[in-house]
């Protein structure tokens, strides 16, 4: 049986930001740009990697339906005080699981080199903002950033949108629900999501959408 928690606290301990689980390779963590493979595993096999799927799946139907019909599944994982966004596709019929680790502290806003009318922008009573750029670029970790000054700063009702869910955040001055999309979730779709918010009397509303 393999001791995936064992590498969740190892990955932890080294700071990595990345989980690579593939058969035919020892666990690999990445260190700030490095892939550094977890020497004390043995090269993961078939029945290891389904075992992986199994435990992230969890016998959740829904979930297991999507993978078998598209062959990747995107959720959301957490163990202890480590937090895990998870990336599970195929490669020779065998899953392949790519874990992200999410920091459980967010950075300032202010820390994070944005120009300030960003956050002015937020006190405007109605409008559009967009949060893009490559991937690892930070888009997430800003729109988060952004949230959680939103919401120790003003009065609102922030509801999001997500697949998956990453920072969890706990209403301060402002209220804030955050729904997972996607089968088995809180929303079937963002669609759906978008339409019921109509309903919800939300100030704000955040759609994050991993791609």
């Amino acid at each position: 049986m393999i001791a995936i928690e064992k590498i969740f606290n190892i990955a932890k301990e080294k700071d990595a930001s990345d989980i690579h689980l593939i058969c035919g390779l020892k666990p690999i963590i990445r260190i700030t740009r490095d892939l550094v493979p977890i020497e004390e595993f043995k090269e993961l096999t078939d029945e290891d990697m389904w075992e992986i799927y199994d435990y992230f799946v969890k016998g959740n139907v829904d979930k297991d339906d999507i993978y078998r019909k598209t062959k990747k599944l995107d959720c959301s994982h957490e163990f202890d005080d480590i937090r895990l966004r998870v990336n599970i596709s195929s490669a020779n019929d065998v899953p392949v699981a790519t874990l992200r680790i999410i920091k459980n502290k967010l950075p300032k806003f202010s820390d994070l080199g944005v120009p300030d009318v960003v956050r002015r922008m937020t006190f405007q009573p109605q409008g559009l903002m967009l949060v893009t750029g490559k991937t690892n670029s930070g888009k997430t970790t800003t729109l988060n950033a952004l949230i959680d000054e939103i919401n120790e700063n003003q009065n609102r009702k922030i509801l999001t949108l997500e697949n998956p869910i990453e920072f969890k955040h706990t209403s301060k001055k402002s209220i804030i629900v955050q729904k997972e999309v996607g089968q088995g979730g809180d929303a079937l779709n963002f669609h759906d999501g978008v339409k019921n918010s109509l309903r919800e009397d939300c100030d704000i509303l955040v759609i994050r959408r991993n791609t």
